[in-house]
């Protein structure tokens, strides 16, 4: 993949800076700077400084809430291009209260967060547009938080199944690259859990699992088992 040679020329870029001028994307691209990462590698740490805002244009994240007294762990969202990775820290505290690592080599545009605050000061439909994104992702955060808090296993593993399926791959047939851990992450439950489950999904013709390959058999039933919880 080439380096990308102007915010305003590229093909890649956020629809929300639509919102901004030509001198205002100019702006933007002198304060830019592209980074790539191997599979595995930590973008950000949760209590990192929050320096740059990130726009992921190649490959995917895996995006945690961290206990920082305990190994404990939610993956709270995987995230493909071209997305805007922006935390709750912007604006408040600027710092990271998420931890974001590559699933496979990814590029990603840091973006100076002095330059968009000044930005955004001058713009007020990019700052509209900025504040829907983060409250959309805010939205989907506390849909998870409801369903970890209110759902049995059977429902939880159910929803990361179908999270994967419709939004992640966009396929009832995916290979993917989280291992069983990831899926005990996503669905905040002990890895043993986990594989229990895939297995009881398995022999009951509601899925195919075959170590990184799954296949949606029954969605149908998938999805009830997700709404009863």
């Amino acid at each position: 993949m080439k380096n990308i040679a102007s915010c305003l020329s590229c093909d890649l870029k956020l629809n929300l800076f639509c919102h901004m001028t030509d001198n205002q994307l100019n702006n933007v691209n002198d304060h830019r700077k592209e980074v790539r990462y191997k599979a595995g590698e930590t973008i950000f740490k949760t209590g990192g400084p929050l320096t740059h805002m990130i726009c992921l244009t190649k490959g995917m994240v895996k995006v945690y809430l961290e206990d920082p007294y305990t190994d404990k762990r939610i993956l709270l969202s995987i995230l493909k291009p071209v997305e805007l990775v922006l935390g709750p820290g912007f604006l408040v505290d600027d710092s990271h209260h998420l931890t974001a690592v590559a699933m496979e080599e990814t590029t990603a545009c840091f973006i100076n967060v002095e330059e968009q605050k000044r930005i955004m000061e001058g713009n007020t439909k990019y700052t509209m547009a900025i504040l829907q994104h983060v409250n959309k992702k805010v939205i989907k955060q506390f849909e998870k938080m409801q369903c970890l808090t209110h759902k049995h296993t059977h429902g939880k593993m159910a929803d990361a199944l179908l999270y994967l399926a419709n939004a992640v791959y966009q396929n009832d047939v995916f290979d993917t690259l989280l291992s069983r851990q990831d899926l005990a992450d996503l669905s905040a439950m002990t890895k043993e859990t986990t594989i229990r489950l895939l297995k009881e999904f398995s022999e009951e013709g509601i899925i195919i699992c075959d170590h990184n390959h799954f296949e949606i058999l029954n969605k149908e039933k998938l999805e009830k088992i997700s709404i009863s919880g």
